[in-house]
């Protein structure tokens, strides 16, 4: 976020139920619909130059991920949130490069290790 969206600022922890986290024959993180699974994450405030960006590096543009408000629990709270969604919902192996990256989000983002090894362990090695 820091690089993507310099004026973002933590918002707080997010529950997003009845979806669940994968990486995309892409090679890169999504969310799929799974009534009994739930995301995980964080949530931040982003400016309308923070979301120009992001919509330029997850290439909203070309189709590789599309926009959608989601309604995420922050903190206990209901909250509609930006999501960027992978209209690929196959399931794949991540892009090399991408596990680093990936890990580095879970030890910045703080998730469950018992939420890491359910969800991301499956896709992404530690």
């Amino acid at each position: 976020m820091n690089n993507r969206c310099t004026c973002h600022r933590f918002f707080g922890n997010g529950i997003l139920t009845g979806y669940r986290w994968i990486i995309s024959s892409r090679g890169y993180a999504n969310i799929i619909r799974s009534p009994s699974d739930w995301v995980c994450g964080v949530v931040y405030e982003i400016s309308e130059s923070d979301e120009n960006s992001l919509d330029i590096f997850e290439g909203v543009g070309n189709g590789l991920y599309r926009k959608e408000l989601l309604n995420v629990e922050v903190d206990g709270f209901p909250k509609n949130c930006l999501t960027y969604i992978d209209p690929i919902k196959k399931e794949g192996l991540p892009k090399a490069e991408y596990i680093k990256r990936i890990n580095l989000g879970i030890q910045d983002a703080k998730l469950s290790s018992d939420y890491v090894k359910n969800y991301i362990r499956k896709f992404i090695p530690a």
